[in-house]
């Protein structure tokens, strides 16, 4: 059986086949794709007393899935809902649809935006029988709203990455941005307007642009984004996992881990652990990497970066000094995310803050926990962080790191600190002297442990044992590398604190049921030199 991407999947008697590339509820259906049934939240919108929602997600979420679903659904196409949870609790009542996707909208000039969203309405217009005279894209959606209902009654109204065409003209630096923003604020005031011919509105975006009119003048619009009970609506759940992806775990486990446990564990560890709302304990993986991942028979890679992610806050790196964000775990408060402006990043007054807020849009950070002063962020999974490493790492190098970080991972899979240790010296000399002003012992750890992400290890930093935390520890499939890492001080000194704190202790029953050999290694950097000057390493036996 073969994936609708074009990838292997698996034999007929197992799971169904997958699709990564089509977000068609439609096209699911008819081809009797595997499908993760999510209208329970479908339902729970349409039967609501409210009738006006708003939804951001990161990329790659769902958000054209559950926008496809809900028209197939005010379309009365009840035969797609064959089986799943909404099939026995929806009339399916008939009405207008206008479904507009913005993500692929053209901006290269006033001139090519404007025609195609008047192209936009004009193919809805003719669709339905509703004649509409040229002139501009508010008047003719108004037009075309007040036809619709003159010939039909209410209608419903779904709009895709409405913030597509703005975020995209300031990512590219394009002149048409206050343009664009202009002509959505008053396409958005038409839909105020006419919000009483309205049945149900429905938007998604990546981010909630607080200066459009849509914002600040509906009063009736809900937002869902962080509301608990549309906590695992995007995204699958690990419950959804077990019941939805049991054949492909079942097949592929024994591959590489020792138990299923473990291949579960794994799985987690890469690809699950975002979180979109602070009052629900509700963690969901990415649909496309975990879609990816089976489909290349449960190889644990990186399939994020290719398919969800954006450099855009990641260009601030130099600013801004981000790559404290590889251990450090920003609050932000709910403000940041309520009364974000993505204009603002072209201005000078744009604080870190607002870079955290993007990179929570972006997927790049998610909710960790609440506290009292806001929201705890920090990367969702080892994938995500990975991702972010090696992009943010690349703002602050001349070179390409890809030829050291493979020859690393290869040293490391070898059990070869030397060359590992050699790899990790060139990776020092591409961080700019200005990165090493402070002179203080956590700058090499930050950069030490952004380098074991980077390679893509299973990788924990300060990580406690009963006497103490060892300063790195580096996981590969034949060797476990606990490291100590001192400033101006001794590689023995190191290597002496992790045997005499028994940094390795916790270790020993994972190495045994392994048979992974534990590497201890203590490493001296040299503040002066901004350089490994030495390092002691033994094999525990």
């Amino acid at each position: 059986m073969t994936s609708s991407s074009g990838l292997n999947c698996y034999n007929d008697a197992d799971m169904k086949s997958l699709s990564t590339t089509m977000f068609s509820f439609e096209y699911f259906r008819e081809r009797d794709l595997l499908y993760v049934d999510k209208t329970s939240y479908v339902h729970k919108m349409v039967s609501s007393d409210d009738n006006f929602f708003f939804l951001s997600r990161p990329r790659r979420f769902g958000k054209s899935l559950f926008c496809s679903t809900l028209h197939a659904l005010f379309d009365g196409r009840k035969e797609f809902f064959e089986g799943l949870y909404i099939e026995d609790k929806y009339s399916f009542e008939k009405y207008p649809v206008i479904h507009f996707d913005f993500s692929g909208m053209d901006i290269d000039s006033e001139k090519s935006f404007t025609d195609g969203l008047n192209k936009y309405i004009k193919v809805f217009g003719r669709f339905y029988g509703v004649e509409i005279e040229d002139s501009t894209p508010r008047m003719m959606l108004e037009d075309l709203i007040t036809g619709l209902y003159s010939r039909y009654g209410k209608i419903v109204i779904i709009i895709d990455e409405f913030d597509a065409p703005i975020t995209n003209a300031i990512n590219e630096k394009q002149p048409t941005f206050e343009f664009i923003r202009n002509t959505f604020n008053r396409f958005y005031a038409t839909i105020k307007k006419c919000n009483s011919m309205i049945r149900f509105f429905f938007m998604t975006g990546v981010t909630k642009l607080s200066n459009l009119s849509i914002f600040s003048a509906m009063n009736n619009l809900v937002d869902i984004s962080m509301d608990p009970e549309f906590a695992g609506a995007f995204g699958y759940t690990d419950e959804e996992l077990d019941e939805y992806f049991e054949e492909g775990i079942d097949e592929n486990w024994s591959k590489s881990c020792s138990s299923r446990e473990e291949f579960r564990e794994k799985i987690r560890e890469y690809y699950d652990g975002y979180r979109f709302s602070p009052d629900a304990d509700v963690r969901v993986y990415n649909p496309v990497s975990i879609g990816r991942f089976f489909s290349s028979h449960c190889s644990f890679k990186n399939y994020w970066i290719d398919t969800g992610s954006t450099t855009m806050a990641v260009n601030f790196a130099r600013k801004y000094n981000l790559l404290s964000l590889v251990e450090d775990k920003p609050v932000v408060r709910e403000t940041d995310f309520s009364v974000f402006d993505i204009s603002a990043l072209n201005e000078n007054n744009f604080k870190v803050r607002n870079v955290y807020s993007l990179l929570y849009y972006s997927g790049y950070l998610t909710i960790k926990e609440t506290s009292r002063t806001g929201y705890v962020l920090g990367f969702p999974n080892r994938e995500v962080s990975v991702a972010f490493t090696e992009l943010l790492v690349d703002q602050y190098t001349p070179m390409e790191i890809g030829e050291f970080l493979k020859n690393g991972g290869d040293y490391a899979d070898s059990g070869d600190v030397d060359g590992l240790l050699s790899e990790l010296g060139k990776f020092l000399t591409q961080f700019p002297y200005q990165f090493f002003e402070r002179n203080n012992e956590r700058t090499f750890h930050l950069i030490f442990h952004a380098f074991f992400v980077a390679l893509g290890g299973e990788v924990y930093a300060e990580d406690t044992g009963k006497n103490g935390r060892a300063d790195e520890v580096l996981k590969t499939d034949r060797y476990i590398y606990i490291f100590e890492l001192k400033l101006d001080g001794s590689a023995e000194e190191a290597l002496n604190q992790i045997k005499e704190k028994h940094y390795a202790e916790k270790y020993l029953p994972e190495a045994e049921k392994s048979g992974r050999k534990i590497i201890l290694t203590g490493i001296n950097f040299s503040s002066e030199e901004r350089a490994v000057t030495e390092y002691k390493s033994e094999i525990l036996q």
